[in-house]
């Protein structure tokens, strides 16, 4: 047992964290070890986003805190380094792969621009930004973008700009802007994400509080806001899901609380606060935060950590319905986690955060099949 304690980063010698509101043998009775099976280092440099290609030995996308983007490739030998891209001038927000084609990437960029990347290529191939401006204006700061399922529509969130928020639209297929929402939010625009498989089904969420749903189908701004669903919180982050069939969405606010709506009700059906989560996890509230949260299978997936013993504590609890328990401790992470990413066919989990590590991890997911314990 004390070779064991030694081995678990972020747990003081008598087997508990310096958060933790139980002792260690009943975080093992709860929690079930994640296997760590990678770890590489970009440090110093803060890991803000990670995005990877969905085959078995992916390509892995890095957006680092130097306004760069690491590539790697992950094997059964472990992570390769591909190349190094930096471009954009000024924070990266988001990266994402195409769904259908490994080798090329959307990286968008507080400076105003989304570059699509070609990996087989050393430069960016393509820039989208908004073209209405010119010297004078000032530039549109990206903070949110998506690619719809058909690849054929980009869509970005702005923060605000001359007083308004923008979702700019680009048609990819030729790079051309065209056009705008600006009169749905009031304040930055944080989160768009299209519909998983419905590319004409968007959503925005801001730090005006409100979740908009929108049918682009339709011609403008008006008719294609479908309905407002009112967090009372600034959004952080929203993910489409599903369950029994029906679309849902999750949301984290900014005071780390998670919310999980219908998107045919007006007050969401369940709401796990921070002191909820805290307890679920077995941490302090104060130090509890919520890195993301995940689908798997008909479940979610939520990655919390504590911001004590300097963010080496990481966790995962699952939800069905309204109900939750704990998941998975992953023992061998450092670092307060700013980023993930799951592949659920290949069953690789991606994390990275503030001390620059990027951690490869291999949940066992068929637990979600068999675990019944509850919170």
């Amino acid at each position: 047992m004390e070779m064991e304690i030694e081995e678990l980063n972020g747990f003081e010698e008598n087997g508990a964290n310096d958060s933790d509101t139980c002792d260690f043998n009943e975080i093992k009775d709860c929690f079930s070890s994640c296997e760590h099976v990678h770890g590489q280092s970009f440090g110093p440099k803060y890991i803000l986003n990670i995005s990877a290609s969905k085959e078995i030995n992916p390509n892995i996308a890095v957006a680092l805190s130097d306004n760069s983007i690491e590539i790697c490739n992950w094997s059964s030998s472990g992570l390769t380094k591909v190349v190094k891209y930096k471009e954009h001038t000024n924070k990266i927000v988001e990266c994402k792969f195409v769904n259908k084609d490994s080798n090329l990437l959307y990286t968008g960029s507080n400076d105003g621009t989304i570059k699509l990347w070609d990996l087989r290529d050393s430069e960016s191939v393509s820039t989208f930004q908004d073209t209405t401006v010119d010297e004078s204006d000032l530039i549109k700061s990206i903070s949110s973008f998506d690619v719809c399922p058909n690849n054929q529509l980009l869509a970005a969130g702005t923060d605000l700009t001359d007083g308004d928020p923008y979702i700019l639209f680009w048609d990819i297929r030729n790079v051309k802007l065209l056009g705008a929402y600006w009169e749905s939010h009031t304040d930055d625009i944080t989160q768009v994400k299209f519909h998983p498989n419905n590319s004409n089904k968007l959503i925005s969420g801001s730090t005006d509080g409100l979740i908009n749903i929108y049918d682009l189908s339709k011609s403008c701004e008006d008719d294609a806001l479908e309905d407002t669903l009112n967090t009372d919180a600034f959004i952080e982050n929203l993910q489409w899901f599903s369950e029994n069939r029906e679309n849902k969405i999750s949301c984290v606010t900014s005071t780390n609380e998670l919310q999980l709506w219908s998107t045919v009700d007006a007050e969401p059906y369940k709401l796990f606060s921070r002191d909820d989560i805290s307890k679920i996890i077995k941490k302090k509230e104060d130090n509890t935060y919520i890195a993301n949260v995940h689908q798997v299978g008909g479940y979610l997936l939520v990655l919390s950590g504590s911001n004590g013993s300097e963010g080496k504590s990481l966790r995962s609890f699952q939800v069905l319905g309204v109900e939750s328990c704990p998941a998975f401790r992953f023992d061998a992470n450092t670092q307060r986690v700013r980023a993930s990413f799951l592949n659920e066919n290949t069953g690789i989990l991606l994390t990275g955060g503030e001390k620059g590590k990027l951690d490869v991890w291999k949940p066992d997911l068929t637990i979600f099949d068999i675990k019944n314990k509850k919170k």
